[in-house]
Parts: C-alpha cells; structure tokens; sequence
C-alpha cells in the first residue's frame, strides 16, 4: 500500500458516484450541491498526489480539477452547469482511469 492509497480511493469513489449523477437533475439543489462538493473532494486529493506522478499521466487535466475546486470554494456563484456537464461527460472517466493506473504503479 503507497502512502497516496487514502487519496487515491478518495478520488476514484468520487469519481464513481459523480459518474452517477443525472446530469438532467442538475438544476436540482440538493444534485447540484453534492456535485460541487465531490468535485471539491477531488480537487483537495489531486493536490496531495506529487507532481511526478501527475506527470506520468499527462492525460488528466490535474491543475483544472484543483483550479475548480477553488472556484467551488471562493466563487460558488460562478460555477456554471455546463462546465460540470462536460467535466462529467469528458474528464471524470480520464481521471478515473488514470488513478486506477496510479494506484497500480505505485504498489
């Protein structure tokens, strides 16, 4: 086990459940307010893994998942529903993918 396991399967269980998320039900408050918050749970792990490992998955957009999680956090009113829409349909399952490889290299 690497000392990144917590937040690796943080974010790859984050991932899973924004994967489920009905992006037609976000207009939904309570849909809506979850989403941000899983997305901000990403962004504050992806900024504990080193950036030698980030670097070995240049597929993942790391500095937008950490940029985004601090507009959730210092500008909630900004975060605009198509941004989370094509951050589900597109960068989820990369993001995703490449952590189960992380995970696998580092053991």
């Amino acid at each position: 086990m690497s000392r990144y396991d917590l937040y690796l399967n943080l974010i790859s269980e984050t991932c899973e459940k924004i994967e489920k998320t009905d992006i037609k039900k976000l207009s939904d408050e309570t849909v809506w307010d979850a989403t941000l918050m899983r997305f901000q749970v990403i962004g504050e792990n992806v900024k504990k893994i080193p950036i030698k490992e980030k670097n070995k998955h240049k597929d993942v957009k790391w500095r937008n998942f950490e940029w985004f999680r601090n507009l959730i956090s210092h500008d909630y009113q900004r975060v605009l529903p198509e941004v989370i829409r094509g951050l589900i349909k597109n960068d989820v399952p990369i993001l995703k993918k490449e952590i189960k490889k992380l995970k696998a290299n580092l053991k």
